[in-house]
């Protein structure tokens, strides 16, 4: 402790205790005076008042690290302070501070923050050579979060039973992952039976390696700091149903992200489409549907501009049908035009194409001929019924055409 302050007592004894010397022990009033941090003269013992031997507390180490949902406060002082203060504030200048720790063991954790919670702190140690403040350190908290993701529609047109929509690609991040994520898929419920909304999902673009196969139960699948996926509305039977919303939710470390895919199942549609083997020319050349996303670029005709283009994807429609024809090459469904040499639209059943999507066409017909990529003359020598149930695809662009196989066709809608 300190010597005494001015107007009291001091011995001699006093300051040799004070100096850490034996209380009899001989003194050197200069030199126990220089000691003490009184360098100048006169050498007295009324300089000496409260004066101490002890160096006030100082700090080695002050930092805040930022944990899943904490803030975890660290410290090193030195000179031995016989007491400290933690002190909390929300603002910089430590306005309103609240009171931590009075304990000198090094650390304190503060827990029970939200993701992104910033706070300042302000040490304060004491001992008998007086008290020191640190300077003020802040820290901010982690914590699981996940980024934004948008409702959506997944509507089916079905002529048929037992067909199918697809999604394009969405995704969703996720920050300071704490485990495994659970994954669940609210049903459709507004027909009998019901119909199915599935989902795949993976940890990059166009790779569904978590969930690879679709499906209405996803469960537990591994954190990924990205999750890709697609949706598929399963139409059962033949039955349609009204809009209606389903919930799909992704939960980590107890934190959920929720979003809605608004179903829908409509009769009188059942075309759309071209065979899932038709390969789409870009300008990397021909590449299955399969390979392709929103956004990638694909050859389309702008008739404003009379001339080919490269123009990205706007969308992606994946049903399944049965109604479909062979022509030459080209496998496409009974209603999906197709432009001839000079822009007309043909179509296998042009009053089919009328209903569906007030689109005019002339029948197709062997002997027309057809638009191609390479401006090459290519005529229809062939038309006949491709049997069975199929997976087909059509793409959405600006120009509301993209070219398979090298031939220009309608998007349908």
């Amino acid at each position: 402790m300190s010597l005494p302050s001015a107007g009291q007592p001091i011995s001699m004894s006093m300051i040799n205790v004070e100096l850490g010397d034996g209380a009899t022990d001989t003194i050197d009033l200069k030199a126990a005076s220089t000691t003490l941090g009184e360098g100048d003269a006169p050498y007295g013992m009324d300089e000496l008042a409260g004066l101490s031997g002890t160096t006030a507390p100082g700090f080695s180490a002050f930092a805040a690290t930022g944990g899943n949902g904490q803030i975890v406060i660290t410290w090193t002082i030195a000179n031995s302070p016989d007491s400290i203060s933690l002190k909390v504030s929300n603002a910089s200048n430590m306005s309103s501070p609240s009171e931590l720790s009075t304990v000198n063991d090094g650390t304190h954790t503060q827990g029970s923050l939200n993701p992104s919670t910033q706070k300042f702190y302000q040490l304060s140690a004491t001992n008998d050579g007086g008290t020191t403040n640190s300077s003020i350190i802040t820290g901010t908290s982690n914590g699981t979060t996940w980024g934004t993701i948008a409702d959506f529609d997944l509507h089916l047109s079905s002529g048929g039973s037992a067909q199918s929509e697809q999604s394009g690609e969405k995704s969703l991040t996720l920050a300071n992952f704490n485990g495994n994520t659970d994954v669940t898929v609210e049903q459709p419920s507004n027909s009998s039976p019901p119909h199915e909304l599935l989902i795949k999902i993976g940890n990059a673009s166009g790779n569904y390696n978590l969930v690879n196969s679709y499906t209405a139960s996803p469960g537990t699948i591994n954190p990924a700091a990205t999750y890709f996926m697609r949706f598929k509305l399963l139409q059962v039977g033949s039955k349609t149903n009204t809009e209606e919303d389903c919930t799909v939710s992704f939960t980590n470390n107890s934190v959920a992200r929720t979003f809605e895919v608004n179903t829908e199942i409509t009769s009188g549609i059942g075309g759309r489409c071209i065979h899932e083997l038709m390969l789409v020319d870009t300008p990397m050349g021909q590449k299955s549907i399969y390979d392709l996303n929103i956004g990638d670029l694909v050859n389309s005709y702008n008739y404003e501009l009379d001339m080919m283009e490269n123009v990205p994807i706007k969308e992606i429609i994946q049903p399944t049908h049965e109604n479909l024809y062979k022509v030459n090459r080209l496998i496409l469904t009974e209603d999906h035009p197709i432009f001839d040499i000079n822009g007309k639209l043909l179509s296998i059943s042009p009053e089919l194409s009328k209903e569906r999507y007030g689109l005019e066409a002339d029948k197709l017909e062997v002997g027309h001929k057809l638009k191609t990529l390479n401006n090459e003359e290519l005529i229809v020598n062939q038309i006949r019924k491709y049997n069975g149930v199929h997976k087909t695809y059509t793409i959405i662009t600006q120009n509301d055409n993209f070219y398979v196989d090298g031939i220009l066709v309608h998007s349908e809608t």
